[in-house]
């Protein structure tokens, strides 16, 4: 336990240099994404660059030579559905200068224990309730620490101890409906908003494992989390997901797969195909020791009284 507490300590000392890393990685540095039904190149273009018109024609071209898996029959105006684009390196991202204000997308519901925030500018700060996260946000939970965060399209999401996220982008505009998120590691419970439910929105959860891309309204993701805490067991590395309602895509540069409600997905790493499978309990959820315990008691002593009539 001390090691783990160690570990923290280090990882938030060293969590400006992380954020000052690439101010790019918050700001849209999108390099994937995956493509939902009805979603069309100019509107992926348009929504994911919406400062940038002047560059549209040229930034769709490039998206198309970078992916001719994506277009029927070489054809611009006819995108697959359900096919992953790798998005042009040079644009995916904007300056600092570029950037607007810090806007802010969501609030702290509840909390408990410790849970930080390190913003755009490499400052860090302790987060309680009712106070808000902005895009460019890098929240950083505890050995002890959980967090609700409300986002401003009624999104739910639900950070367990040892985790980090980044808010790399978020809009609920009318012509701009956008919400990317990065799991870095750690665990969330997500109930999603009204992003995602239309076929033009962008949407996506990054792990470094795999990507989320959402069909369903409620999962649960574990990634790079081998230390249970909070009552889970501990798991081996890689990104487990499991759907509680709706229906979820998981994709990495390997495949895909859809899970459907009450199923579950294992990925170990970025390089394998994502695959169903069952998950043990306490992965996602704290173990129920008591129930256990009371269980084991009642067969301990129909044991006993068992063995007494037989006596």
């Amino acid at each position: 336990m001390t090691l783990v507490k160690l570990f923290i300590f280090f990882l938030l000392l060293c969590s400006s240099i992380f954020v000052n890393a690439a101010t790019e990685t918050y700001v849209s540095d999108i390099r994937y994404l995956h493509v939902q039904k009805g979603q069309t190149l100019h509107n992926i273009v348009k929504r994911l660059y919406p400062s940038r018109n002047k560059e549209w024609q040229g930034i769709a071209k490039e998206i198309v030579q970078l992916n001719p898996h994506a277009f029927i029959n070489d054809d611009p105006t006819r995108m697959k559905a359900n096919v992953r684009l790798t998005l042009p390196e040079k644009v995916a991202g904007r300056s600092a200068k570029s950037v607007a204000a810090t806007k802010q997308v969501g609030s702290v519901a509840t909390l408990s224990g410790s849970v930080i925030a390190v913003d755009k500018r490499k400052i860090s700060r302790k987060l309680h309730v009712g106070n808000p996260v902005y895009i460019g946000d890098k929240i950083i939970t505890g050995e002890d620490g959980t967090v609700r965060l409300q986002m401003i399209d009624d999104a739910i999401l639900d950070l367990r101890c040892f985790s980090i996220m980044v808010i790399e982008d978020y809009a609920l505009n009318t012509s701009n409906r956008r919400s990317i998120l990065n799991l870095l590691q750690g665990s969330l419970r997500k109930v999603t908003g009204k992003i995602g439910k239309l076929s033009e929105d962008v949407y996506e959860l990054k792990t470094p494992v795999a990507s989320v891309g959402v069909r369903g309204t409620e999962y649960a993701l574990r990634v790079f989390q081998s230390k249970g805490c909070g009552g889970t067991i501990d798991a081996d590395d890689g990104f487990y997901l499991e759907v509680i309602k709706g229906l979820v895509d998981v994709h990495n540069a390997a495949g895909g797969v859809v899970i459907a409600k009450g199923e579950a997905v294992y990925v170990p790493l970025p390089k394998s195909v994502p695959e169903k499978t069952k998950v043990k309990a306490g992965i996602f959820n704290p173990v129920q020791h008591g129930a256990d315990e009371e269980k084991n008691y009642w067969w301990w002593l129909l044991g006993i009284v068992a063995i007494a009539l037989l006596i």
